[in-house]
């Protein structure tokens, strides 16, 4: 007789909706699942008994696909069937007050029900461990009914072993889900590390179908080799199997509070931030390809697996709950990585070398957060100085580090401060000023941005007289330029090439950036940036013009010609484009005009 699905309501989850599981691929994780919790209850009563998992897929006469499971596990009696396959929500698999039982991966009693994803139809014959039970069946369809009964004693009955063994009828559209190809595919994604003989039947063209294991009683970071080397070369094995790429090396991770093992491997590409997603398993059952949380977030440089008996799956098994467990298990984890990165980078090494060039940006990001990294990052990491790439420390030890805020700005003194043996960091790049102006709050660190004043106290000061002979070339040029806020110095440096330099320092920059939105809005919230304005008679920007080169000397000696102010004002715009930056439309056309003045001198002249 036909019975209705009963409904426990202290259960009842909307979980087998799309809105639980990812698609319908998780209707064999389920039955795996049910499968290998039976053997678990089995083994737990009698250790001797088998511990195998079988599946195969094929096609009935009438053309329906099948799938069938069959596992050795403990078995169902028929009430037992009835409670437990029909009711949503309602599982063995716990104790008296609702928690679920450690050692058993299911836990919220919907792993059968979830196979109506791809099945109209689901048969269940199963026997029980127990002592004088007998067979059972139990067949349930999509439309909500069920029925259970007892094989009558005779040869089908007695040929019934211990265990459970599922058969699915494919639901139309849904025929590929139980196709062989697909459920050793799936079976090995979710299943390869259990710890019991799990195999599919597997067709074999011309001959008897084969048994494919997939799984291996030893985790793959756990098993013995004869030497390191070996080891390091199964794991890169395993790694470009399961997660397809060919990593830098390894990092050994283990939690055991938590029951936590598994293996960081770092990837061979730098990539960006928050990308860090992890294969994560839940007693040795694959929970997700992609999960987050599980690794510290700037640990994205590395992709993880691990294996854990106490972290929570949620209740689609896809994620890990967030709760303290996990936080727990993340800053353990964290402060294994940190160790690693300790040892291994400040030990000259091809990985150290390979993992700075490819990760530094990782390292960086950490070191914003992290004292201890930030001292790893001064040590190994190296930044773009005048005298080539050097580490922070090194620098130190000459003195004070100084440093550009921005490219521009090391490109705009790189040249000048390199001839005068000035080390000036470029911290330009992202992380990099950040990271600066944290470490110059450290004890034993003296760090601080490049200011103006640090170029021209390295450049030689012209001499007295030359000094006088220049007074009203200089006058006249202050006045050129007035309109740039720019103040103009002479002075004496290699390379003499380079006939002038732009210098600036942040609060003069500031400066001008008020003076520039002031302009184009005047009267702005009743003139609230006028009260920012701190000295209105320094001129926010310099230019030093260079005594040594030819064209410098030419033009400063003749301030009563009219391609002075000409000549002048090319060499500002040539050295605020040689500062990397931008003209602004006026000073395009005031270029055009300086350039037209000098070719029609020459021309004239000519």
């Amino acid at each position: 007789m036909s019975q209705r699905f009963r409904v426990d309501l202290g259960g009842m989850v909307d979980l087998l909706s799309h809105h639980l599981y990812s698609g319908p691929h998780v209707y064999l994780r389920e039955l795996l699942q049910n499968a290998v919790d039976a053997v678990t209850a089995r083994l737990a009563e009698d250790p001797a008994a088998p511990a195998t998992i079988r599946l195969t897929s094929g096609t009935e006469a009438d053309g329906a696909t099948v799938l069938v499971v069959t596992d050795s596990g403990v078995g169902l009696t028929s009430d037992e069937a009835t409670e437990l396959l029909a009711t949503i929500g309602r599982s063995s698999k716990r104790d008296p007050h609702g928690l679920g039982v450690a050692h058993y991966l299911g836990q919220f009693g919907i792993g059968m029900l979830a196979a109506f994803m791809v099945a109209d139809r689901i048969e269940v014959t199963s026997r029980s461990a127990r002592p004088g039970t007998v067979p059972t069946v139990w067949v349930g369809r999509s439309d909500g009914t069920f029925e259970v009964s007892d094989l009558p004693p005779g040869p089908s009955a007695d040929a019934t072993a211990v265990g459970t063994t599922v058969r699915l009828w494919a639901r139309r559209g849904s025929e590929h889900w139980l196709e062989t190809s697909t459920v050793v595919a799936l079976a090995t994604d979710y299943g390869s590390l259990l710890p019991f003989d799990v195999a599919v039947c597997v067709p074999v063209e011309g001959s008897e179908p084969t048994w494919r294991r997939i799984t291996d009683p030893v985790l793959p970071w756990q098993a013995r080799h004869p030497s390191a080397e070996a080891r390091s070369r199964a794991l890169t094995a395993y790694c470009e199997r399961v997660l397809g790429f060919t990593p830098l090396g390894h990092i050994d991770l283990s939690v055991p509070l938590a029951g936590v093992s598994g293996v960081a491997f770092i990837l061979p590409q730098a990539v960006t931030p928050g990308s860090g997603r992890h294969r994560v398993y839940s007693k040795r059952m694959l929970v997700g390809a992609r999960v987050d949380g599980v690794l510290p977030d700037w640990a994205f440089f590395t992709r993880a697996v691990l294996d854990s008996d106490a972290l929570s799956p949620t209740a689609s098994r896809e994620q890990i709950h967030d709760d303290e467990i996990l936080l727990a298990t993340r800053d353990a984890l964290g402060a294994q990585l940190k160790e690693w990165a300790t040892a291994t980078l400040t030990t000259p090494s091809t990985l150290s070398r390979r993992f700075v060039e490819t990760h530094h940006l990782a390292l960086r990001s950490l070191a914003l957060t992290d004292d201890e990294m930030l001292d790893l990052a001064a040590r190994v990491l190296p930044f773009e100085t005048t005298d080539g790439a050097r580490t922070l420390r090194d620098v130190a030890e000459d003195g004070e580090i100084v440093f550009t805020s921005t490219t521009e700005a090391f490109r705009r003194v790189a040249a000048v401060a390199r001839a005068q043996g000035l080390v000036v960091v470029n911290a330009g790049y992202v992380y990099d000023s950040d990271l600066l102006t944290r470490l110059g709050r450290r004890p034993g660190w003296a760090v601080r941005e490049l200011s103006s004043e640090d170029v021209t106290q390295v450049l030689t000061p012209v001499a007295p007289d030359r000094a006088g002979q220049l007074a009203q070339a200089l006058s006249m040029a202050e006045k050129v330029l007035e309109d740039e806020d720019c103040h103009v110095l002479v002075r004496t440096f290699d390379p003499d090439s380079l006939p002038a330099v732009l210098l600036r320092d942040p609060d003069g920059e500031h400066r001008r950036a008020l003076a520039r939105e002031r302009e184009a809005t005047p009267g702005l919230w009743g003139g609230l940036l006028d009260s920012f304005e701190t000295d209105t008679s320094t001129r926010t920007r310099s230019l030093v013009l260079n005594d040594s080169a030819t064209v410098v000397r030419q033009l400063l000696a003749a301030p009563e010609t009219t391609v002075f102010a000409a000549g002048l004002r090319s060499l500002y715009l040539s050295a605020v484009m040689l500062a990397g930056e931008g003209l602004r439309s006026s000073e395009v056309a005031a270029l055009h005009d300086a350039l037209s003045v000098l070719l029609a001198r020459s021309l004239d002249h000519d």
